[in-house]
């Protein structure tokens, strides 16, 4: 009997059948890594929900196996004569953190650059949130970290209160919490920027929604692409790391940049911006940014959201 093909699977099958045999089609079909999202054909994207193969490069002469046009799903509950559609796509680099200064600029000891993501009061004391691997190098202890106000000389001191492991053999968060003097915090905004988020959400699969973020002054805008539910390679300041569990958006206005590391993502409601994703690299060839859930950041931060 030929197996029945699913346009629209749940999402928790799609990512059981990746999980289910996931290190065996990345290594079997060259793939740099394995995402859920929508298939396309021609450049036009299309509403059936496909298992997508990310690859340097297309074609025979890249890979030794070429990849199946379907794969068998894998249910909770035992096998069923289903099938899913694959996809693949090309990312043609090495995807990296993208740890250069957009928006506020946040400086660790070692001099590099990134991004303010999110700032805002806990009681009485002041933090900001950035990535990790903005406020140190994998493997190494971070020190004080500098934030520069945008036009203006003014640089205010802060010290890494906490941080995400580097040095874990897959990353699912890159935050650091960094308290700052009291008072650099206005409620809702950071020495008067004007990025103003009344709250805290979620990155749904398949979401419909703008997402927005803010690097060196201008206002990027993307849409969601894909879901990674395994692991996938990075390069942070040099390392090969890997990071799993994150959203891919395509940016439409603007162009995913060194500069972009550590910005929040975040999306529009009726009372005001939410903040959904913590956004940490990406591929820049495509125009691609990959980001964390915000609420999970903030929760391996210890912020009570």
């Amino acid at each position: 009997m030929t197996a029945e093909i699913v346009e629209h699977p749940e999402y928790a099958t799609v990512c059981r059948t990746i999980d289910a045999d996931h290190d065996h089609l990345v290594a079997h079909y060259q793939a740099h890594h394995l995402g859920v999202s929508k298939k396309y054909r021609g450049g036009e994207k299309l509403a059936a929900t496909c298992v997508t193969f990310y690859v340097m490069r297309k074609g025979a002469q890249h890979a030794r196996h070429l990849v199946p046009p379907f794969l068998d799903l894998a249910y909770k509950e035992g096998s069923h004569p289903r099938r899913i559609a694959t996809d693949v796509c090309e990312i043609l680099e090495q995807p990296v953190a993208l740890s250069i200064r957009g928006g506020n600029a946040v400086f660790g000891a070692d001099g590099e650059p990134g991004t303010v993501g999110l700032v805002f009061r806990q009681g009485d004391r002041d933090f900001l949130v950035t990535n990790a691997h903005v406020v140190t190098d994998p493997g190494v202890l971070p020190g004080p970290v500098t934030v520069r106000v945008p036009h203006s000389a003014v640089e205010i001191e802060g010290i890494v209160r906490r941080m995400d492991d580097l040095g874990a053999a897959e990353i699912r968060s890159d935050a650091a919490l960094v308290e700052v003097a009291l008072n650099a915090v206005a409620p809702g905004r950071f020495r008067g920027t004007d990025l103003i988020l009344v709250g805290y959400g979620e990155i749904a699969n398949n979401d419909p929604r703008r997402f927005f973020f803010v690097s060196k002054e201008f206002v990027h805008e993307a849409r969601w692409a894909a879901w990674v539910p395994g692991g996938a390679q990075i390069t942070v300041d040099g390392h090969d790391k890997i990071y799993a569990s994150f959203h891919k958006l395509s940016v439409i206005v603007g162009q995913a940049s060194p500069g972009n590391s550590g910005a929040v993502v975040f999306c529009l409601s009726k009372s005001g911006l939410v903040a959904v994703g913590l956004l940490f690299g990406g591929a820049l060839a495509i125009n691609e940014i990959w980001v964390f859930p915000i609420r999970r950041c903030l929760k391996q931060m210890g912020v009570d959201v």
